[in-house]
């Protein structure tokens, strides 16, 4: 397993601290948008609605402009401003798992990534569970890992590592 730093948006947030997100599950889109001081149009519903279906998954711009209802309403440069905007302001986060591919998600949580590199897959990995490699580290080497900041640990899946050991 390898451990790398994932790359996040290099746009902090407008208006919000470090590691708030205000697309929090089940919060109305529309109040949202207003409290980012956004206006409320289709189109940013439209994008607030299809990564809020994606199921967890770390949807590329291509993959949300896919996932919107009706694609001929809104072109895919519209669907990319509308992610750059949603992602100044913070109600997304842009991240990079190690493809190189821009991806974004609505989480109301700070976490680090797991990826496979067998088959791609990812996991969300919550910050707490990196606690205590944070305090060995900051023990031994006075470095630090800050959940603004994930980390992006690379491995293989259990269904990956079932597959080597069917195959054995």
């Amino acid at each position: 397993m390898t451990i790398e730093r994932a790359q996040t948006a290099t746009r902090p947030p407008m208006g919000r601290p470090a590691g708030v997100r205000a697309a929090k599950s089940g919060r109305d889109p529309r109040e949202a948008l207003r409290d980012a001081g956004l206006r409320v149009t289709p189109q940013r519903l439209a994008v607030l609605d299809a990564l809020s279906h994606a199921g967890g998954e770390h949807l590329s711009a291509d993959d949300v402009w896919l996932h919107l209802p009706s694609k001929g309403s809104m072109d895919r440069s519209t669907a990319y401003r509308v992610l750059a905007d949603l992602t100044d302001v913070g109600l997304l986060t842009q991240v990079r798992l190690g493809d190189g591919v821009a991806r974004f998600e609505m989480q109301s949580r700070s976490h680090h990534h797991a990826v496979c590199t067998r088959c791609g897959s990812t996991e969300d990995i919550p910050v707490t569970l990196v606690k205590p490699l944070n305090a060995e580290l900051a023990r031994t080497t006075g470095f630090m890992v800050t959940a603004e900041e994930p980390l992006l640990l690379h491995g293989t899946c259990h269904a990956c590592r079932d597959d080597l050991r069917a195959a054995r």
